[in-house]
């Protein structure tokens, strides 16, 4: 199944700004495009989302501070 920009928005927790942020960033795959509609592979993104989160995990230590925003919330 695919999904538009704001489906996956909503799947993720985010803005729409965020998940134009997170393509720039390489965190979710590029969609395919039909038209001016940009679609996502499910099950792809699922996948670049738990591979990403992993990563992310073992990488970010505790700072102290103002918080600042986070690629996946566990």
């Amino acid at each position: 199944m695919y999904l538009k920009k704001k489906e996956v928005a909503a799947m993720l927790r985010v803005t729409v700004r965020t998940i134009t942020t997170y393509m720039k960033q390489g965190v979710i795959p590029h969609p395919k495009r039909v038209g001016r509609i940009l679609l996502w592979d499910e099950a792809e993104l699922l996948r670049s989302v738990a591979h990403t989160a992993t990563q992310v995990g073992d990488r970010c230590p505790v700072k102290r501070g103002r918080p600042r925003k986070t690629l996946f919330a566990a």
